[in-house]
This record gives C-alpha cells, structure tokens and sequence, in this order.
C-alpha cells in the first residue's frame, strides 16, 4: 500500500507541466511589457499579477521579487538568442550579415528583446557571454591588421560590438524612429564601412 502511494506521489502529469511553463511564460511576458514601458524600478510581484490575470499567490512562487524577474528575462533572452543567432563567424566579413539574421529576431522578439535591453543596462550586468564575444571580435581585428596597436583594436571592438547589439538597435528604433529595414540597412553600413577600413587603418 505504501508502494502504491509512493508510485502515485512520483507521477509528474505532462499537462500540469505544460500549464506550469504557460503561466511562467505570461508571467514574464507581462513583466516585459512593463518594463518596457519604463517602468523597471516601480513595479511589484502585485502589479505583475494584476496586469497578467494571475493570483498573487501563484506568480509569487514563481517569482517572488523584481529581480528574480530580471534574472529571468536575461536568461530567456540569451537562450532565444544563443538557440536562433549563434555568434560563431570565421572573420569579420561574416558579422554583418549575422548583424542582419540577429535584428530579424529582436524584431520577431520586440518587447523581450527591448525589456531585456532596459533591465540589462539599468542594472549594469555584464554578461560572460559578451564578455567572450568581444574577446573574439578583438582577435579578427589584430588578424586583419597585425599593425594594430592593443589600443587600436580594443577601440574597433568597442564599436562593432555596440553596432552589434540590442542597445544600438532600441536606441535607432526608439530615439531615431528607424523601421525594421532602415535600422538594418543603417547598421549593416556602418559595420561593412568600418571593416573595410580596419585594413587601411595605421597607428599615428
């Protein structure tokens, strides 16, 4: 008989799974919506749970404060990201195009995309992932011109980098009012302009 119940409270129900992960998804999709509306310091679990149609109770246990919210964002973001747009070109000719694919899915993903944007700068968090991206972007500078000083290179990198971000491409949606196609045709510009250039590029 203890077996049995044993067996009974080791049974995991597919459906209540599937409901589980379906209320965490509007949970955070109405965080994102808020947050994307500005308002990342004044909200609460409560005002999530309002706006989202959710008891308190239930959006509490998934998240029971704003930054657990936040870490939450980041890492779907970075896993849609990782998962659609894997950063891995073999020199630097390949970054606009990737530039390009990456844009298609901020615009697929806007208001997570732009809430992830918002929270990851207001609160300053520097992700490894980026970390190791700039390290690699860096690497095919100084191949691409090995007259490059360290200086020269970490100046280019900074720009690519920023060029190849969601921060750069809220700020030309949001600040300038660039569509979906005059934001990437103004990114992919700049990055093959400054490219090219990096060959022709010599320290004073």
């Amino acid at each position: 008989m203890s077996e049995g119940k044993s067996n009974r409270r080791a049974y995991t129900s597919p459906l209540r799974c599937n409901q589980k992960e379906n209320t965490r998804d509007r949970i955070l999709d109405t965080v994102a919506e808020i947050i994307s509306e500005g308002r990342i310091l004044d909200f609460s679990v409560k005002d999530v749970a309002v706006r989202a149609g959710i008891s308190y109770g239930t959006v509490y246990r998934h998240f029971p404060t704003r930054e657990s919210f936040l870490e939450a964002l980041y890492e779907i973001a970075s896993e849609i990201m990782d998962q659609s747009s894997p950063f891995n070109p073999q020199s630097l000719d390949d970054i606009p195009a990737m530039a390009e694919k990456t844009l298609e899915i901020f615009e697929e993903r806007a208001t997570l995309v732009q809430a992830f944007t918002i929270a990851l700068y207001a609160n300053n968090v520097k992700p490894k992932s980026r970390h190791q991206r700039d390290h690699k972007i860096q690497e095919m500078v100084m191949e691409r011109n090995s007259r490059l000083s360290l200086g020269a290179a970490r100046q280019i990198t900074a720009i690519i980098s920023n060029l190849y971000s969601s921060l750069t491409w809220a700020t030309l949606r949001q600040r300038y009012g660039l569509n979906s196609n005059e934001t990437a045709d103004a990114l992919n510009w700049a990055l093959q302009t400054l490219i090219k250039d990096i060959t022709r590029h010599e320290e004073d």
